[in-house]
């Protein structure tokens, strides 16, 4: 499936069509669960585009709270989405440094802490944790001469980050965190630029921007020994002009992702590549609702004339 669409929810199904042809009047109930890629408890599917004053970067999904949230740059702080139309703000995070705001992804731990990190320009890289009440914290101990985009959990309630030395190369990290302090130690190096990671299982998945190479390698042994990049096993090459960027999975190991280059991709569980949608702005991160097989993507403004967007995508 191909989406390319705009502001609002249009998707009527072939169903709904038939019924609409009949002059049915069930044909109105089922237009209006479906309009929006709703069923009867009103769900919005997709596809569904909900423009916002701001300047996205890493999205999550609770599953458990079904409720969405997203770092923006222009308020430094990470926002949350119930559902309707409004991004209520949830956390103010620490000041931002000279370099700006540069959130990158945004991953939760069991104990409702949220982990989100800066890129900051050679300067001022770091990793901010924000805990359930919304007390964000700078974790010291981490060099901020790093330059870091994705982090992500693993199943024991662990954390991984990448980052990347401008003129050097990138590195994959384990994180270990113990109250406002925080360690990196490479599991995983002679990466470019990594950007976009997912764990599902013993399955690290890494995305490298500056290769366009999708890379996977077994979580645990990574842990035991530290990998290069030459020993990940190649799932996928894209091209410079697709600029992939961060990364989410499925339980089944499905990975979702964009890019600078306005496409969706999707890399199903048999390592077969497929393109979502198409002919969007810059692409930034994507976090997926397994319950209800919809993607969240947030997609950067095409221009200062008009406003970021979420953009909601059925996955079938």
């Amino acid at each position: 499936m191909n989406l390319n669409f705009g502001t609002g929810c249009h998707r009527i199904t072939s169903g709904v069509r038939r019924m609409l042809l009949l002059g049915t009047a069930s044909a109105l109930l089922a237009l209006s669960l479906s309009a929006c890629g709703g069923s009867d408890d009103n769900i919005d599917r997709g596809p569904t585009t909900i423009s916002l004053n701001a300047k996205l970067n890493g999205v999550f999904w609770d599953q458990s709270e079904s409720r969405l949230y997203l770092t923006d740059d222009n308020a430094n702080n990470i926002r949350a989405w119930d559902g309707d139309k409004s991004f209520a703000a949830f956390a103010a995070l620490t000041s931002a440094p000279t370099s700006g705001a540069t959130l990158g992804q945004l991953t939760r731990t069991g104990d409702g802490t949220f982990y989100t990190t800066r890129f900051g320009f050679g300067t001022d890289g770091a990793v901010i944790a924000v805990d359930k009440a919304g007390k964000a914290v700078n974790l010291s101990g981490t060099d901020a001469l790093r330059r870091r985009i994705g982090v992500t959990t693993t199943p024991d309630g662990g954390l991984i980050d990448g980052w990347f030395i401008k003129g050097g190369s990138g590195a994959v990290s384990e994180l270990t965190v113990n109250g406002d302090k925080a360690t990196e130690r490479e599991i995983i190096t002679g990466l470019g630029k990594p950007v976009g990671l997912a764990v599902v299982g013993d399955q690290l998945f890494v995305s490298d921007q500056n290769t366009g190479n999708i890379l996977s390698y077994s979580l645990s042994q990574v842990r035991k020994q530290a990998a290069t990049l030459a020993q990940g096993k190649l799932l996928a090459t894209f091209t410079t002009l697709d600029g992939i960027d961060l990364m989410t999975a499925a339980a089944d190991g499905s990975l979702f992702f964009g890019g600078s280059g306005g496409r969706l991709f999707r890399i199903n569980a048999k390592g077969e590549t497929s393109v979502l949608a198409s002919g969007w702005p810059k692409m930034m991160g994507v976090a997926y609702d397994e319950v209800n097989r919809r993607l969240f993507v947030a997609v950067a403004a095409a221009d200062a004339s008009i406003q970021a967007s979420v953009r909601i995508v059925p996955v079938n």
